[in-house]
């Protein structure tokens, strides 16, 4: 009899790309956070919520030895932090990414990573409480220095930006002198233009050398480092944070930045176990970044029983580039991994991954998006077009028929009732001009 076993650290499922509208407010948790046990009701998939802490694989012998008649091999044991043993007979790696943010001497104490659902409530939480604090209108700016601008780095800009409109100053850094390099071009200049059009401050050719943390008198504007107030008329102090910028390139000049917010979007380390030292000759292959080396099958190299896919996984295109770790070559991953895994358990030919790029997508705000489909060139889809193009796809990745129709519902009540509020604003505003 077939059993399958799922681990996850978290009790959510979480699906990352819409994590940014949790912040403009246009999803609620539940809807791109669903409950593992509320996605697996009904059906015979077994639950655990832990974490990985060791990895001992027994299929590192030779994969025609396991084919040997009277021969029984099991794949290995996952030791989880809990104490639980798993024993396996095939295993599939997929435990994502962390975010790497001791990069710089205070980076990991003063910013705040955007990988997490547990990220996103701490940036929510933290904007909510300096909107509170900023409410009046001659309060100074809510101040936030997000550290990169790549897809991650300028979704975020500006979805902050438009969240807080004239009463924010968001402030983007990167090490290079171009945003988001790897995006369509198509992607890359409308974002472009949103940032410009926000008045977003751009700091491209700078890197951040140390971060620090500050305490500013709301009276007299005194900003201290190390936490040391100064003058006697201030009525209350709060934190803010000191960014060093160093330039990157030739002919700029050191920089200070101010922030009451500092996000890091830059750097992240994929989460594959670790064995057990006297477990070296059995061991997976990891590349630099510490993902596991892979065969064409998703197949981790060495170890016939084991497969890997998303941030775990380091696989090649046919002309030998590492592909990159986004969501749309998990999602393919997905797919063929599953196919594979019954191929292997029924001794039947594996088929090789192919990703297929089907375009790129990003949020740029409530109700403002740009989406670049490779199958239509030059074609690019910008503001409420590809705001709505850029949900409906990610609607269709949700995870089970009835959570999409659960989402569905719940998106276009919330369309409805927006509407119609945005009638009445139109209608109240034309009647008052008579």
């Amino acid at each position: 009899m077939l059993q399958v076993v799922l681990v996850d650290q978290s009790d959510r499922f979480v699906f990352k790309p819409l994590l940014y509208e949790l912040l403009s407010g246009e999803v609620d948790a539940w809807e791109i956070a669903p409950l593992f046990t509320d996605l697996l009701n009904n059906t015979s998939v077994e639950f655990v919520k832990d974490r990985v802490k060791l990895l001992r694989p027994s299929d590192y012998v030779n994969h025609s030895q396991m084919r040997e008649p009277g021969k029984q091999f099991f794949g290995g044991t996952v030791h989880l932090e809990s104490g639980t043993i798993i024993e396996y007979d095939w295993l599939v790696l997929a435990l994502g990414a962390e975010a790497k943010v001791d990069s710089v001497p205070g980076s990991a104490e003063y910013s705040i990573p955007f990988t997490t659902l547990e990220d996103a409530r701490k940036v929510d939480d933290k904007l909510r409480m300096l909107e509170r604090e900023r409410f009046d209108d001659d309060s100074s700016p809510i101040c936030v220095a997000i550290v990169g601008c790549g897809y991650s780095g300028v979704e975020l800009a500006a979805t902050i930006s438009d969240r807080l409109q004239n009463k924010g100053i968001v402030q983007a850094i990167n090490v290079g002198t171009t945003i988001c390099p790897s995006a369509p071009p198509g992607n890359r200049e409308a974002a472009l233009k949103v940032l410009q059009s926000r008045d977003i401050q751009l700091y491209l050719g700078y890197y951040v050398s140390c971060i620090k943390e500050a305490s500013v008198s709301e009276n007299s504007n005194t900003l201290t480092s190390n936490g040391e107030g100064m003058g006697s008329n201030k009525e209350t102090t709060h934190s803010k944070f000191i960014l060093d910028l160093q330039p990157a390139e030739r002919g700029l000049e050191s920089k200070m930045v101010e922030a009451d917010l500092v996000l890091w979007t830059v750097g992240s380390k994929p989460l594959v176990p670790e064995l057990e030292p006297f477990d070296w000759p059995r061991g997976i292959q990891l590349n630099v970044r510490g993902q596991a080396e892979t065969d064409e099958t998703l197949r981790v190299k060495g170890h016939p029983r084991i497969f890997a896919i998303g941030d775990s996984a380091a696989i090649r295109d046919s002309s030998g580039r590492l592909l990159p770790a986004t969501a749309q070559v998990a999602f393919q991953q997905a797919d063929f991994a599953g196919w594979n895994l019954w191929a292997a358990i029924n001794d039947r030919p594996l088929l090789p991954f192919r990703f297929q790029n089907l375009g790129e997508m990003m949020t740029l705000g409530r109700n403002d998006a740009a989406i670049t489909p490779s199958f239509i060139e030059g074609l690019t889809l910008e503001g409420p077009i590809g705001h709505t193009a850029r949900k409906l796809a990610y609607l269709w990745r949700l995870p089970t028929d009835e959570h999409r129709v659960k989402v569905g519902i719940s998106w276009l009540t919330k369309s409805a009732i927006d509407s119609v509020a945005e009638l009445q604003s139109t209608l109240t505003k034309a009647l008052s001009g008579y």
